[in-house]
């Protein structure tokens, strides 16, 4: 991530897209804050090839959904980093936002530091769940299967690595194995932990306490 980072911000509130882009503009390491009000000019924008770096995405957005937003930006800008900015709570969204693969969360309700700080940990490659986020995901550790307790220690490892934030190369020189190797063992994780990807992965081991990584306070 370079040191001024770009953002680009979708809500369809636009009193609240002026006041986060004084918000972020106050925060270290932000540099342009670009502001739009629907999923599609969104998207015209991030195909177009304006550099973002970070795309904070609400969920419900006039035209669409924030998650098809992220999808959208996963699938095409797979380098850019997302964070879900929202009031929505509900578990059906939770759910939902565990599946988008986005790189944090941070509801409306947080205050202004934690916004910045969740900023700043997602556009350096942390990920960040607000203290709201985790007490919600919890709820649904009844339905996290008990085989996923039993990893083999190299995929304990590759665990570990996932929750860093880093891709499977990285992981695969890290830990000197093939980058097929990697992805074998991420593959058997997705499947012992239910998930259909990493982000999803990921908050289900901090549920069971077998990972670590940026939360909120």
């Amino acid at each position: 991530m370079p040191e001024q980072y770009s953002i680009l911000i979708c809500d369809d509130h636009a009193i609240l897209l002026e006041g986060l882009k004084v918000c972020l503009q106050r925060t270290p390491g932000v540099g342009n804050v670009l502001l739009c009000t629907t999923m599609q000019n969104a998207m015209q924008l991030l195909d177009s090839g304006c550099h973002v770096d970070l795309c904070i995405v609400d969920l419900d957005l006039p035209d669409g959904s924030g998650i098809a937003l992220i999808e959208h930006v996963k699938r095409v800008l797979p380098e850019v980093r997302t964070m879900v900015y929202t009031s929505h709570e509900e578990i059906w969204n939770i759910n939902a936002i565990m599946r988008s693969e986005a790189d944090g969360v941070v509801f409306k309700s947080c205050g202004v530091e934690e916004l910045q700080l969740a900023v700043t940990n997602i556009a350096r490659g942390d990920n960040y769940f607000c203290k709201r986020f985790q007490q919600l995901v919890r709820h649904i550790e009844m339905h996290i299967p008990d085989s996923c307790g039993h990893l083999t220690t190299t995929e304990h490892n590759v665990l570990q690595q996932l929750a860093r934030g880093l891709r499977a190369n990285e992981i695969a020189r890290i830990l000197n194995v093939s980058v097929n190797t990697i992805n074998t063992h991420k593959a058997h994780l997705l499947s012992k932990f239910n998930a259909t990807n990493t982000t999803e992965l990921i908050i289900k081991a901090f549920v069971k306490g077998m990972v670590e990584f940026k939360l909120g306070q």
